[in-house]
């Protein structure tokens, strides 16, 4: 591709575009929309514009492995403001903090972005959509200073689309619809010129937005800031010549930026699963799970390590199969999986998606590939956890909508393998005949992790830690009665019980029994509140 602007002249466009998101800014102020923002974070609008477009731009390289002298200088030089402390970055030649001040931020919800498309539903506007094209255009001019532009920046770019999409509005008064094939007609153009005549400039937008919704405004005519906006820009005149010179004698190179980047990240995951994982082991019982869980993340570890010294490497399967009796902690765990594997950068979200039958499996022909859809689309980027995952496959049925689901599931398994991974439980036996039911189950589900019935010794600790979360204790004749009761079951009761369901409920029960007893007395010390005594343990 033929380079058709200078890295001067993007840096220009990039400003030109970062002047319409402030005067949008501004209008938000003066209009009393960033009030209650203001009062909360102690921000004005103009503050949190430079935290949102510079964390933006970190974390767009930080997701390109592209940190270097020229894109570091734009980043900081666009806004003025040294608001993530890029400066001290660069002296230091640590960018932990400014990487984990951009990743914070951007957690929040985007409220220059709500705020602007309630004024937009206020008032028939549409300039929720111009904000996002300059902002895009930023972006866009980052792409080009090192001739960079390739499908890194398409997936950014997208994904950022899709965590803000439901704030985009169409002004169609301005021929204007930001869509995703919008985006794409854009990013597939050869240059900014080239797109230029698709696009327009951001003046012009601005100049249009201006003619045709604020006529009746006593305006200059010209694209500059207000007065209190050119004010505050003259202000930070200087700490951006400071920037822009320590930036530019800046000698770190983008391999030992990203060095100090990727160590921080891996310390940070690795403080993460350790604290999950403490999670995990405080869990009463499950030794055999607790294994399991330890030697999978072993694997994936050395996995890593195998890429990164670009050994070959063997086809992992993710998708587990969890065994065992309702009430054994699976649901616990596969969240615990699901937060884990995010860390081990496995899933993007890591969150956990549940459902059952019911969820997947519709009335009539055809609905039921549409519902299961539907559901693995909600679950992308975590785990999709599918309880009694045998109902799907009823013995001796041939008519049943359970098979049709299971085909699409493992179609969508395969389609989504980059970033969704299916837990399926139930019991032992009848999770065999599940997996039976479709010849593409057992080569996807390679891993499978038994749950073991809770023993009488692990259910009465079960019971002790409940009442201790909740500020109950039991009398030693209590103890001795729950135990005698335990004992008695056998195996048919104890699979009706439900393990550590069950055990909820009997303290919910004793919970219920003690206030009973203890309402009829005159007065109630704190001794009669927090104890629960034999009485409590009815027959």
């Amino acid at each position: 591709m033929q380079k058709s602007y200078t890295n001067e002249q993007l840096n220009q466009i990039a400003s030109d575009n970062y002047r319409v998101l402030s005067e949008y800014c501004n209008e938000l102020t003066q209009e009393g929309y960033f009030d209650k923002a203001e009062e909360i974070l102690h921000l004005g609008s103009e503050q949190v514009l430079d935290l949102y477009v510079q964390s933006l731009l970190v974390q767009f390289m930080v997701f390109g492995k592209r940190l270097n002298k020229e894109e570091l200088m734009f980043a900081a030089g666009i806004t003025g403001a040294d608001v993530l402390g890029l400066r001290e970055a660069c002296l230091t030649q640590n960018f932990s903090e400014a990487i984990s001040k951009s990743e914070h931020f951007l957690a929040a919800p985007p409220i220059l972005l709500q705020l602007l498309s309630l004024r937009d539903g206020e008032k028939n506007l549409g300039v929720t959509g111009l904000f996002f094209d300059a902002v895009l255009n930023i972006l866009i001019c980052m792409s080009y200073l090192k001739e960079t532009k390739d499908t890194m920046v398409s997936r950014y770019i997208g994904r950022y689309f899709d965590k803000v999409a439901v704030f985009l509005t169409n002004p169609k008064e301005l021929n204007r619809t930001v869509d995703a094939k919008y985006i794409f007609k854009k990013l597939c153009s050869g240059n900014l010129s080239d797109s230029a005549a698709m696009l327009r400039t951001a003046e012009d937008d601005f100049a249009l937005y201006k003619r045709r919704y604020y006529y009746y405004r006593q305006d200059t005519g010209t694209l500059g800031a207000s007065g209190s906006i050119a004010l505050m820009r003259e202000e930070k005149k200087e700490e951006k010549a400071q920037l822009l010179q320590s930036l530019e004698t800046s000698q770190e190179s983008a391999e030992e930026a990203f060095a100090a980047v990727d160590d921080y990240k891996e310390r940070k995951s690795s403080e993460e699963i350790d604290r999950l994982l403490t999670e995990l082991n405080r869990m009463i019982g499950l030794r055999e799970v607790k294994e399991e869980i330890h030697s999978l993340i072993n694997l994936i570890k050395v996995k890593k390590l195998r890429e990164k010294y670009k050994l070959p490497q063997m086809n992992m399967s993710y998708h587990m199969v969890f065994t065992g009796s309702p009430g054994t902690g699976k649901t616990t765990v596969a969240r615990l999986v699901a937060r884990i594997y995010r860390e081990l950068g496995i899933l993007s979200k890591g969150t956990l998606t549940e459902t059952d039958r019911s969820g997947l499996v519709a009335g009539y022909v055809g609905q039921t590939a549409l519902k299961v859809k539907e559901t693995v689309e909600r679950a992308l980027g975590g785990v999709l956890f599918i309880d009694e995952a045998y109902s799907l496959a009823p013995e001796n049925s041939t008519n049943d909508f359970g098979a049709e689901a299971i085909d699409t599931l493992v179609k969508l398994m395969e389609d989504h393998r980059d970033d969704l991974v299916i837990i399926v439980a139930g019991y032992t036996d009848e999770m065999q005949r599940f997996l039976k039911a479709n010849t593409g189950l057992y080569s996807r589900f390679n891993k499978f992790i038994q749950f073991s019935d809770y023993t009488e010794e692990e259910l009465l600790r079960i019971l002790q830690s409940m009442a201790e979360d909740a500020g109950f204790c039991f009398t030693e004749g209590a103890v001795d009665k729950i135990k005698v009761r335990l004992h008695a079951m056998n195996d048919a009761s104890r699979r009706e019980f439900g393990n550590a369901r069950g055990i909820r409920n009997m303290f919910e029960r004793l919970v219920s029994n003690q206030a009973n007893r203890i309402i009829q007395y005159k007065t109630q010390s704190i001794k009669d509140i927090t104890v629960i005594t034999e009485e409590d343990v009815a027959e």
